[in-house]
């Protein structure tokens, strides 16, 4: 069940990432939020790509299905890993 759980999060994650990063979502409301936050900064260039993203993103995932807090981050940086394994072989 801890894989499934796992799996569901990297996917949830990675698809979510993507619709931030590279979609122009419902109302064009992706592509004015990337145009409003311009690519001048480096959270600017960081919402143009869908692994920067999906790094903040999946800490955030791993909140919610980590065991216990000693293991968010091993957590996070297990989904961002499965995250970039999708995105390249995508």
């Amino acid at each position: 069940m801890v894989y499934f759980t796992f799996l569901v999060a990297a996917l949830a994650t990675y698809r979510i990432s993507f619709m931030i990063g590279q979609e122009d979502g419902p109302f064009d409301l992706f592509s004015k939020l990337r145009g409003m936050v311009g690519q001048r900064e480096w959270y600017g260039r960081g919402m143009h790509c869908t692994l920067c993203i999906s790094f903040w993103l999946s800490l955030l995932a791993a909140c919610f299905i980590s065991p216990s807090w000693i293991m968010v981050i091993p957590y996070g940086l297990g989904i961002a890993g499965a995250v970039l394994v999708a995105h390249r072989r995508a």
